[in-house]
């Protein structure tokens, strides 16, 4: 894995201390940083997590801010169609985080982006499964609730 987008999800646990996930954001982050993956954040991340705080407190500095643009619409279009064909599916998703995980998905696509993690795990099947199937996105989505170690399959060993 070269590269990753960063949810809006990971951002808010990446800072906020008392959250559960908080130390799996952490950890990922190092590791990401550590194995010189190249982190991009989405224009539509930072618009969602200004909600709550300064997007500035982000380590911007680590990261790539990606604009979105017209090509980047015209996926997202393409995207939210083929969510559309299967609408049962989403009822009990909000209609602007379908719209937005589109947005998000079309930047990756269109940036050859090789990953994704959030802890939005109910998006993993009724969003992106869908648009994978009929099109060429093919990402590796990683689980903000699953620890590093387990992601890396290894067993974290106690410490003396």
């Amino acid at each position: 894995m070269d590269s990753i987008m960063l949810d809006t999800s990971f951002c808010i646990r990446l800072l906020k201390k008392d959250d559960a996930l908080h130390q799996n954001a952490v950890e990922y982050f190092e590791y990401f940083l550590q194995e010189k993956v190249e982190l991009f954040l989405s224009s539509i991340v930072i618009a969602e997590y200004s909600v709550k705080d300064d997007p500035h407190n982000l380590p911007l500095k680590t990261m790539r801010i990606v604009p979105f643009d017209f090509f980047d619409a015209k996926r997202a279009g393409e995207f939210h169609n083929i969510l559309l064909e299967n609408k049962s599916a989403l009822k009990k998703i909000d209609r602007l985080v379908i719209k937005d995980d589109c947005k998000i998905l079309a930047q990756i696509a269109n940036r050859n982006i090789d990953a994704y993690i959030t802890k939005d795990r109910s998006s993993f099947s009724k969003i992106i499964a869908p648009i994978q199937k009929q099109t060429s996105l093919n990402i590796k989505l990683i689980d903000l609730e699953t620890p590093l170690n387990n992601y890396k399959n290894e067993f974290p060993f106690p410490k003396p």
